[in-house]
């Protein structure tokens, strides 16, 4: 699934598309159930004619504000990603909603699951679930992480998957997170000590970064056609595999539902 970095890169190609200023022309919706709010007509309606004033990420979500104050949200679900594209470009089959664009162009959303949203909104609030802070914003401090795990008992790797917690952390990406902070996944989120909170939020921020650094290189070099998924993490997500750091076999459980991979040597029970 689409995480922060995966959600940035998307951000950064519609930037590099310089999509900032095209209106849109037309809008054609293949897979009804996507659009969330408004009705499918209003949505249309509403986007038709609109011109895009910025290109932003909160968390997992592409928002662009219109001329209008109207912001188009859009969520990429397990597998989707969007892209600007020659009107002469050949369809691709899996994508199921695309936006015309008034320099000829047409904004692609590709979504092979069909698992990704799309609002038109004048409150954000009223149509994102809440969010913390930015993992990569000066809002992500120490406390502010210590705060929201205090007392708690949930699994430290199941809290960090609370957008409320840090927003556009995702599986992937929590796993690495804990990875590098040596944590292991099923720890009480309230036991960890203050010295680990602190090197856990510093593996997050590092775990990130990294990956945005991956996608940046990549988008430069295949640019115009870059790649919306790359392998970023180090952690195998395999049971089995050999440990990068100290070759034990991974283990592999799930978690409340999700498939959690750590290393029980770098990662040992408290």
């Amino acid at each position: 699934m689409p995480e922060l970095p995966e959600v940035e890169n998307a951000r950064r190609i519609l930037s590099r598309s310089e999509l900032i200023g095209r209106i849109f022309t037309g809008i054609h919706i293949g897979w009804a159930p996507t659009v969330r709010v408004p009705s499918l007509e209003d949505f249309g309606l509403g986007l038709h004619s609109r011109r895009v004033e910025a290109i932003q990420r909160r968390g997992k979500y592409i928002l662009l504000p219109l001329d209008n104050g109207d912001t188009f949200i859009i969520h990429l679900g397990m597998t989707g990603g969007v892209s600007a594209q020659p009107s002469s470009r050949e369809l691709d089959p899996m994508v199921r909603h695309s936006f015309d664009l008034d320099d000829g162009r047409v904004l692609w959303f590709r979504d092979p699951r069909k698992f990704g949203h799309l609002w038109l909104t004048t409150s954000l609030e009223d149509a994102l679930p809440k969010l913390g802070p930015e993992p990569l914003s000066d809002d992500f401090t120490v406390e502010a992480l210590s705060s929201k795990l205090e007392g708690r008992s949930a699994p430290i790797k199941a809290l960090l998957l609370e957008q409320s917690v840090a927003a556009g952390l995702g599986n992937l990406y929590v796993d690495e997170s804990l990875y590098y902070s040596g944590i292991r996944p099923v720890r009480e989120a309230g036991s960890l000590t203050e010295e680990e909170i602190a090197n856990l939020r510093s593996s997050i921020v590092k775990v990130l970064k990294a990956a945005i650094a991956l996608y940046d290189e990549a988008r430069d070099e295949l640019w115009p056609d870059p790649p919306s998924a790359l392998h970023t993490w180090t952690i195998p997500r395999k049971a089995g595999e050999p440990c990068p750091r100290c070759g034990t076999p991974i283990l592999g459980i799930r978690l409340r539902g999700r498939g959690t991979f750590f290393c029980p040597t770098c990662q040992p029970e408290a």
